[in-house]
Parts: C-alpha cells; sequence; structure tokens
C-alpha cells in the first residue's frame, strides 16, 4: 500500500473515532457518506479497530463505543506540524512568564506536543526546531495556583475579596477589593482591582498576595470589557491612575532609530527633526516610571513637557549627582 493510501486510511480512523470518543452514535451509511467510501470499507475499518482492541459496538449499523471507554477530551482540533511547533514555542513563553503557576501542566502540554511529531520522523524535526529559540533572563516569580482560581471565581461570580498583601515599601496591608483582570506587564502578574475602602483602581503584584483570598459576601458590578480596557490601555508600565498627562521627549540623532524601531506604547507619536533627532509624544499614566525610562538614555534624551514633570526629571538628576560626589563608595 502506497504512504498516500495509508495516511488516507489513519485519516479516515481517527476521523472516526473523534466521534466516538465524544460519546455518539454514528451510522455506518453516514460515515461512508462522509469518508467517501463504501459501505464495505467503513465496515472493514471497525473490524480493525476492534481487532485494534478498541471495544466498538456495532448494532445493526449503528456504531458506538463502550460507555467506559468514552473520555472527556476534544479530538476535533487538527494541526499542523508547523502549528504544533508555533504551540510548542508558546508554551515555552508560558513556562517563563508563569513562573511555577502551571508549571505540571504545561510540561505535560509539551511532552504531548512532541511525542504527537515524534510518531513521523518526518515531522519531528518541528520539534527540534523549538531548541533554536532562547528567552534571555526572563524574571520569574512563585505565584500561588491557589490564589490565582480564588480570583478567577471571584471575577466569575462577582464576589468583593479580601487578602493580605505585602507592599514593598509599607509592609503588609489588608486590601478589600473588587477583582477585575489578570494582567501581565513589565515581566509580572497583576490584579486590576477596585479597592473598595479608598475607591481606588490599582494593580497588585499577584506573587505578593499571601493566602487564603477570602470572598467577603458582598458582590460587585463588573465592568464592561471596553471599560477595561480603556482604563488600562493609558498604563506604561505598573502604576495606575485616572489622571493621564500628554508628555514629549526629545530623543538624539544618535538614538532615533531605536526609538523609532519599537512601539513602546499605542498613543506614542514621533515627529521628525530636520537634524535626525525626533520629539517622541505619549499620552500615558503612571508617570514615575516614564521618568526612569527617560533617564535610562542618558544625555541622548530630554524631557520636555509637562514642566512640573520636567522639573522632577531635573531634581532626580541633581539627586544622582550629589550621590555621585560623595567620596565614599560603600
Amino acid at each position: 500500500m502506497k504512504r498516500r493510501d495509508v495516511e488516507n486510511k489513519i485519516n479516515r480512523i481517527y476521523r472516526i473515532m473523534s466521534k466516538l470518543m465524544k460519546g455518539a452514535k454514528v451510522h455506518t451509511r453516514q460515515l461512508a457518506e462522509e469518508l467517501n467510501v463504501t459501505l464495505r470499507t467503513v465496515e472493514r475499518y471497525i473490524e480493525e479497530m476492534k481487532m485494534a482492541g478498541i471495544p466498538v459496538v456495532n448494532r445493526r449499523g449503528v456504531v458506538e463505543l463502550q460507555k467506559d471507554f468514552v473520555v472527556d477530551h476534544d479530538y476535533t482540533l487538527s494541526l499542523t506540524a508547523r502549528q504544533k511547533k508555533i504551540l510548542l514555542l508558546i508554551v515555552e513563553l508560558a513556562k517563563k512568564y508563569f513562573g511555577t503557576l502551571y508549571f505540571d501542566d504545561l510540561k505535560e502540554i509539551e511532552l504531548k506536543i512532541r511525542d504527537s511529531l515524534q510518531l513521523d520522523s518526518f515531522f519531528w524535526k518541528y520539534a527540534t526546531r523549538v531548541d533554536y529559540y532562547y528567552l534571555l533572563n526572563p524574571k520569574s516569580e512563585f505565584i500561588d495556583r491557589n490564589t490565582v482560581e480564588v480570583l478567577e471565581e471571584a471575577m466569575e461570580r462577582r464576589y468583593v475579596v479580601s487578602f493580605n498583601y505585602r507592599h514593598p515599601i509599607l509592609g503588609w496591608r489588608n486590601y478589600t477589593v473588587e477583582p477585575y483582570r489578570f494582567v501581565f506587564t513589565d515581566e509580572h502578574w497583576y490584579l486590576f482591582c477596585r479597592e473598595v475602602s479608598r475607591n481606588f483602581e490599582l494593580l497588585l503584584r499577584v506573587s505578593r498576595i499571601h493566602p487564603p483570598v477570602q470572598a467577603t459576601g458582598k458582590t460587585f458590578s463588573m465592568p464592561t470589557t471596553h471599560e477595561i480596557e480603556s482604563k488600562l490601555s493609558k498604563v506604561w508600565g505598573t502604576h495606575f491612575s485616572n489622571n493621564s498627562y500628554q508628555i514629549e521627549v526629545w530623543f538624539s540623532k544618535k538614538v532615533a532609530n531605536k526609538v523609532r524601531e519599537t512601539i513602546r506604547h499605542q498613543t506614542q507619536r514621533i515627529r521628525e527633526l530636520g537634524d535626525g533627532s525626533l520629539i517622541y509624544s505619549v499620552n500615558i499614566c503612571g508617570y514615575r516610571e516614564f521618568i526612569s525610562w527617560v533617564l535610562s538614555w542618558g544625555a541622548e534624551a530630554k524631557l520636555l513637557s509637562p514642566e512640573w514633570m520636567r522639573k522632577k526629571v531635573i531634581d532626580e538628576i541633581n539627586r544622582m549627582r550629589a550621590i555621585y560626589a560623595q567620596d565614599d563608595r560603600h
């Protein structure tokens, strides 16, 4: 039998199994029409499945699996080898950026995808090509899976929850919040929520939430997806505020290409200047992180406006100058 004929046969049997594994009852004549084969061919496939140990029951042309053999899996997903390679890359990203969260599940998914590619030596190359990708020094943190799942349920059921939170400056604090979304930014996972007591929306790092997360018995009205996305669209880094700022920064010709080649925020605009330098403008909240980003460019960047923010940059530079002017080197 030619390879193409074998592949066609395997594909047809797979399609039959896909229906049966869901607990469906199928008629042999209907299968013959769908697979574009004769009734006798379908009956032969069923006999071969029985010989392979699959408990197929055929009663007067109606085929089904024994009930104890049906499993709750979806086998209808049909992926090419290249698509499986992309999934493997996504799994690698997830392993890095979810940290310990779901690590065992992701590892199992990875092994199953690799095993499916290993069935044919021709397609195994797609699995090995994943090894050519490397994620350099991703940040990692411990996230309690039970905490995440409790927060997921609270979002789904609109429960107000409370928990203890380890603030990096203020220490331990108790928060009572309406949980809206998990947000991944600056290589960490955050909870976007509204603190009830202050009626204040903010981002809290998930790894700093100490279990247990407890429902308060109160419910809330979830903002629409559009409302949440509109609020989060102004975030530059990890700080949320209802106040946003229109900011302009000058970048020298030396670094202009580096600035041009990356879209750092959806509101960014670039105005080219005649000497090769440029003006970078953006409308964001969380200005402290933006100031740190501007300072990271050294003398190749200058914050132009607003004036109050420009003065904060100058004050920060003066404080840095004072520190470096000190003679002690500890």
